[in-house]
Order: C-alpha cells, then structure tokens, then sequence
C-alpha cells in the first residue's frame, strides 16, 4: 500500500500483511522513496529515508522486482511488517520477537518508526484525555434550558473563556452589545420648565418597583393598567436582574447601576471578613449602618446636583449615609399600596420649590403572595389585580392633574418567581455539618460556605464536589473565582470562598427547617422564570414609533411637541430589546437631566433604552 505522493508521512494503515517474497532470507521492513521512471529502489544519498537491506539494493534484485512494491511515484512503501513471516504459517506473536526482528532493520528504518510509533501514542493520549474532560463537564453541568455548559454562557459575555470574562474590559463588553436599529437616539433630555397650564414642573420620574413581578405576568389578561402604561410609551421585552437574583441586591444594583459586587450588597444575608461581622437585611441596627452600602443612590445624586428626591421603603433608602433622601417613608410590611400612591400626588402636589423631581417606591405585594401561595396562585393573581388598580388610582391621579404628558413614569420589577416543593429541596446538613458555617440563609438556591479557617472550607468544597459528582446531585459547587464570568459575582469579599448553587427549582436547605414556602427566587438572572419588567411613560419615553421617526429632534430635546400623544397603535405594542437593571441608574438620571460621570456606573447603554445602531 501507498501513501499519496504529496505526504512524507507513511500512512498508519501500512501495517497489513503484503504479498509474500520469493526470497527465503528473514523479514524487514523498508521504507522506500520509488519512481515509476526506473522500477527500482532508489540508493542515491540524498534519499535519506531510504531503508535498505544489508545487501543493497539495486534495480536487479529480485527484492526490488517484487510485487510488494508498489509503483507509485515519490512513495513510501512498507514492504513487509513486523507482525508476518515470510512462510506459510504465521508465527505466534510475542514481544521479544517484536524487538528481535526491530533490532534487524537498519537505522533509518528504526527512527522512522520510533517517531511514527510516538506519533500515534502522543494522538491517542490527547483524543483520551479531551474525552475525558468532555466526559467530566458532563457529569458536572446539568443542561437544563437554564443552566447550560459555563464556557457557552462565559463566551457570549466575553468572546472567550471565564477567566477573561473575569477581566474583561468595559470596551470588550460594549463590542458584545447587539445594537437595536429601532433606537436611533438617546432619551431626550427635558427642557428646564414644564407646565400643566397652572404651575411649572422641573422634569420629574416616579419610579415604582414591583418586588416578585415576573415579566409574563403581565400576559395574564388582568392588568390593564400596566399595559396603558406600555402602550402610550416604550416597554422591553423584559428586563435582566442581577445575580444573586434576591430583593437587596436588585434593588440597589437598580438605584446605583452597579452589580452587587460592585455597591457591596452581595445577598440578603452576608458575612464581612473586614468587619467581622454579618449583614442581615431583618435586622435594622445591622443593615442601615452606611459602611454597608457602595456606589452613589439615584436620590443622593439628585441631592447633590441640586435637586430633590424622595423614597418610600426602596431598599437602601434608609441607609445612614451623609446624604440622604429630601423626602423618606421608613419600611412597614402592613403598609398598603394605595397609601403609598396617595402619598406620591401629595409630593407631586407640593410647590415647585418643595417638590421631588425622583421619586422612587417599592411595593411588596406581589412577592408576597408569590412566596407563599405560588406564583400561580390565585392569591397571587388578587395581588396582580389589587396594584394594577392602584396604579390606575395613580395614573388617573396624574392625567386629573394635566400631568401624564409632563411627569414621567418608570414601571420596574427586581426579579421573578418559581415554583419549589418538598421533592426539590437539597439538605446540606446530608453532606456538611452546618455548625461550620459563620453564616446560613436556608431555603435559598445558593448556599455560601465560610467557616472559621480556609483549611475547613476547603475540606467541605471537596466533600461537596465528591457527593455531587457521586449521585449526580442537582447543584453545583464553585470556589468563588471559579463562578462562570457571566455572573459578575467573583470581585468582592463579601461573597463566600465557596459558593454552592442549586439547579432552576431546587433550593438549599435543612432537614430540621423544611420548606414553608410555595415560591422562590434567587436562581441564575438568565432563567425565564427570574426575568423582570420594565415599562415607562411620559415625555422622556415616547412610543417607538415616535422615538424613531425623523423628527429632527436632538438628544438635547429641543422639541417639547414629542411627548408620546400620538395614538397608540399595533407597533407600539413592539418590545424593546431586554437589557440589564444596572442600566436603569442613568436612565432615570437623563429623564430629570442630572449629569453622570462616564464609566461611573456598570451599565453600557449612557442613558438610551438600547444600544443604538
């Protein structure tokens, strides 16, 4: 057999058993470099791949007439190999005959095989060991709609793999960015003074926050206020929490525009090596105290600049940092929405000088009946019903007002909400002694291990990793500069060294606590069921088909005619593109025309609603 004529390698088939020779003299095996033009074996010098017999060849031996050459021109031939005699009976194999009938062949003859040998070896050891770290992968990562392979979800942030994710720049995550051709602008920036007819209003944005409200709740047929809200403005197909996808954490990230490793609020409950001491979001005298909470709050920038805000029970708010809030509504769970509303239309009716021009709320509800009747409950929907009303006690409030095409209106939520039962809990004290932990959150899809010494977690990491691989159990277990790139949840001390998160439906939990709850949330920020909502009205936001028309209209927003009046039709029932909530930071800054410094913030978009193409 040959090799094709532009090949110096000899092909790995060539160890078949060849036609027999005439001579009786023991088997060899020659390479031989041959050419039609002369029939014969090749001797010149410069044939340094030549193997010869130690009778040489020439084109009138008889080896060299014999029908084991092939006659191909510039080919390599394997005359005869090491695994066949030159008899009729096939002698036993066996490894000293193997050597002695290597030892026989000349010199070149033994490199080139030497070197074609280690060649297949070195293949085999490569194509082994990529399957078996394929074959790992597998075992580790559970392809579920949601938690797909790491490296996928780590590429499509970064190009490449997580530990240039980790590091990525702020220009390589802009190139990433998909533009939307359907936004051609910035929000446009008000004018100083608008007026009802009666008084003048400095540019002003109510922002509500709705916690628990997942994105396809409002498909439900049952809030019709929302979808007005939609309709004569701009809405996104959803809008993407961040991760770890909990109240705190969201809710900040939403008012700073920074990741929760960036403002430091990592989960609702954390543990502090600088401080020694934990966070917990239940407890007041621990989570108000200002050395918790980064970044800069949407109110105190407005403050800052000149300008006045006001929050009622927005997460953070009340913080005791040097700067807080003009106006402030402390937290009270039995607090009704409908007073919450009310006390917005008093705000708005203060006299110019006194009036907030953002006003942030956060509203309660929703979740609440999500956590323990289910999202699909009909205590949940009541919930839907009962804030789709009052928001249209508010809307009805600013157009009674002359002010719903002069105060803008940003309808928010932090996350979304999944089902949970017994059958999906996940109880660690299985697996660890939870009297190691410095601190516990249970029922929660991520469980952080921390202990006293970085000896003890190290050991529990591998207790976990060891039974997970074991029963292929529904969780993952990362130390904390392992987390996929995609999560933005590795930069900060406050996260735990190891970071175990369960599977979309499962959560972490005890045996000695059960499960109390219907519904939870806090899974990956890309599952379905996590998405948020994001819907705006008012000057700022004008339908889409309005936003988009060449209008003449600049980014400083010189036309006060474009206020979204134009009736509603099929295309503006168009979604945007879904972004990140840490964009939502400086979009509300440009729709009140406070300055942002670039870069200051973890969002991409500088004030639009999408990347412009």
């Amino acid at each position: 057999m040959a090799a094709n004529s532009s090949s110096s390698r000899p092909p790995s088939s060539s160890f078949s058993r060849p036609p027999s020779f005439s001579s009786s003299r023991p088997p060899s095996v020659i390479w031989s470099l041959r050419s039609n033009s002369t029939g014969a074996i090749a001797n010149d010098k410069r044939t340094s791949f030549t193997a010869r017999d130690n009778t040489k060849a020439t084109a009138n031996h008889p080896r060299a007439r014999s029908s084991s050459f092939i006659n191909i021109p510039s080919s390599y031939v394997l005359e005869e190999n090491l695994f066949t005699h030159n008899s009729k009976a096939r002698q036993t194999w066996s490894w000293p005959r193997i050597k002695q009938t290597f030892r026989r062949q000349s010199r070149n003859t033994r490199i080139s095989l030497t070197i074609s040998g280690g060649l297949i070896i070195l293949y085999i050891l490569i194509w082994t060991g990529g399957f078996l770290r394929h074959h790992h992968t597998h075992l580790r990562h559970f392809d579920n709609n949601i938690f797909n392979d790491e490296d996928h979800h780590s590429s499509a942030f970064s190009g490449s793999g997580s530990n240039i994710g980790r590091n990525q720049t702020r220009t390589l995550r802009e190139q990433g960015q998909a533009c939307n051709p359907r936004i051609q602008q910035a929000i446009p920036l008000p004018p100083r003074i608008l007026s009802n007819g009666t008084h003048d209003f400095d540019p002003t944005v109510i922002v509500l926050s709705f916690d628990g409200l997942r994105a396809d709740y409002l498909k439900r047929g049952i809030t019709p206020n929302f979808l007005s809200v939609a309709n004569n403005g701009l809405t996104a197909k959803y809008m993407q929490p961040s991760f770890p996808t909990l109240t705190f954490p969201n809710h900040y990230s939403m008012i700073t525009g920074l990741y929760p490793s960036s403002h430091g609020i990592v989960a609702n409950m954390f543990f502090d090596p600088k401080f020694s001491q934990d966070f917990n979001y239940k407890i007041p005298d621990k989570s108000w105290d200002a050395k918790w909470w980064g970044g800069q709050p949407i109110w105190e920038t407005a403050v800052q600049q000149n300008q006045k805000s006001a929050v009622i029970m927005w997460p953070g708010g009340e913080s005791e940092r040097p700067v807080r809030p003009t106006y402030h509504v402390r937290f009270k769970s039995n607090n009704p929405v409908l007073e919450k509303v009310e006390t917005i239309l008093k705000w708005i009716d203060l006299p110019r000088e006194e009036r907030p021009t953002v006003i942030a709320a956060y509203i309660s509800e929703i979740d609440n009946a999500g956590h323990s009747n289910g999202p699909d409950s009909k205590r949940c929907q009541r919930a839907l019903g009962e804030v789709d009303a009052a928001l249209g006690v508010l809307l009805e409030g600013l157009r009674a007002r002359n002010l719903d095409k002069i105060v803008n209106l940003m309808l928010v939520s932090d996350h979304g909400m999944s089902y949970v039962t017994p059958t999906q809990c996940i109880y660690y004290d299985d697996y660890i002694d939870p009297s190691d932990l410095l601190l516990e959150e249970s029922l929660q899809p991520h469980l952080s291990i921390r202990t006293k010494s970085t000896k003890r977690t190290m050991e529990i990491y591998h207790q976990l990793k060891r039974a997970q691989l074991k029963d292929n159990l529904p969780f993952r277990v990362y130390k904390r500069e392992e987390i996929p790139a995609r999560y933005r949840y590795s930069d900060n001390d406050r996260i735990a060294p190891v970071v175990v998160m369960a599977d979309p439906g499962y959560v972490m939990t005890r045996r000695d606590m059960g499960l109390d709850v219907v519904g939870v949330h806090g899974w990956d920020n890309e599952s379905e069921d996590m998405r948020a909502i994001f819907m705006a009205s008012g000057p700022s936001f004008p339908p889409l088909q309005a936003s988009s028309a060449a209008t003449g209209t600049g980014t400083d927003g010189e036309d006060t005619n474009r206020t979204g009046s134009e009736t509603p039709n099929e295309s503006n029932n168009d979604s945007l593109p879904p972004f990140e909530n840490v964009e939502l930071y400086e979009i509300i800054a440009r729709t009140v025309g406070l300055h942002i410094t670039e870069g200051s913030t973890d969002g991409l978009h500088r004030g639009y609603l999408a990347k412009p193409c």
